[in-house]
């Protein structure tokens, strides 16, 4: 049986988690750094453990593949801190890594195409960051000479998460910044991806987890509005809107992201290849529930 570690077993993790044990023939461990979060992990038969804070030692000797997405921190990469301290012969089993970067890698391109082979250029401290992480991770599998996947994730949602369930919450909100667009990632296609990945590890290399239609944030939560057959929030424009540094610094980028190379790479096909597919799926399942 195939062993998967996840360090930080968040919403994308999860997603892919359940992919692969709904086909009986893996084991996932997930790190969390909570009991209620490792609680919600056993109940989806995930084995949760408390990390950091107890050691790994077993599921490092055992796990066949790692999904890290655990974001950089400004004094270190903390998974790579760990594993450094940790002796070679726990990684015997290991024959895949993937790990969950950013599409912020690109910085700033007044809206212009990037596609994997764009030369990184951050502007965020956020980017920064994950530009550092990606080249540690790329030296420690060359290293191991263990194939690596870096997934640069767009904007992520999918059910309880992005702009219905923002809507939902209450939140009225909508940022106009008429240059400002980006694109978004169905989590079902995060896990869709990772997992072809898995299947086609001599296609190892940079992907761009995005969908066909990069578009601006407020005409997405319009639509999703109509979709719920509620009032258009009120828009509010960036310049006057009260913001926090990490949003201020979401907003200063603009880009519109290619994804040609998973279908060209791994030929997968996206489940939600643009958000008003993956927005009308979230309205059908929300029409149903008691």
């Amino acid at each position: 049986m195939r062993h998967l570690l996840c360090f930080g077993c968040g919403y994308s993790s999860t997603y892919t988690a359940l992919n692969l044990l709904g086909s009986g023939k893996w084991k996932v461990t997930g790190t969390t750094r909570t009991s209620a979060s490792r609680e919600i992990l056993e109940k989806h038969g995930i084995s949760g453990v408390i990390w950091p804070g107890t050691p790994l030692d077993e599921a490092l000797k055992t796990s066949t593949h790692w999904l890290v997405s655990i974001p950089p921190r400004q004094n270190g990469e903390i998974v790579l801190d760990y594993l450094e301290h940790t002796q070679c012969e726990h990684f015997a089993n290991l024959k895949w890594i993937g790990y969950f970067s950013t599409t912020a890698v690109y910085g700033d391109h007044g809206g212009g195409w990037v596609e994997e082979s764009t030369p990184v250029n951050p502007t965020t401290t956020r980017g920064k960051l994950r530009v550092q992480a990606e080249n540690a991770w790329y030296e420690f599998a060359n290293r191991l000479n263990i194939p690596l996947f870096t997934f640069r994730l767009a904007g992520i949602y999918g059910p309880d998460r992005g702009p219905m369930e923002q809507l939902r919450k209450g939140n009225r909100r909508k940022i106009v910044k008429p240059d400002h667009c980006f694109n978004r990632i169905h989590a079902e296609d995060i896990a869709g991806v990772v997992c072809k990945a898995i299947l086609n590890p001599d296609s190892h290399g940079i992907f761009n987890l995005c969908d066909d239609l990069p578009e601006r944030a407020d005409r997405v939560i319009d639509f999703a509005a109509d979709l719920m057959g509620i009032p258009k929030p009120r828009g509010i424009r960036f310049e006057e809107a009260e913001l926090s540094e990490m949003a201020r610094s979401f907003y200063s980028e603009s880009k519109k992201v290619r994804n040609q190379k998973i279908k060209s790479a791994l030929k997968y096909e996206l489940t939600y290849p643009t958000f008003k597919e993956g927005l009308r799926m979230q309205r059908n399942t929300l029409s149903q529930e008691p």
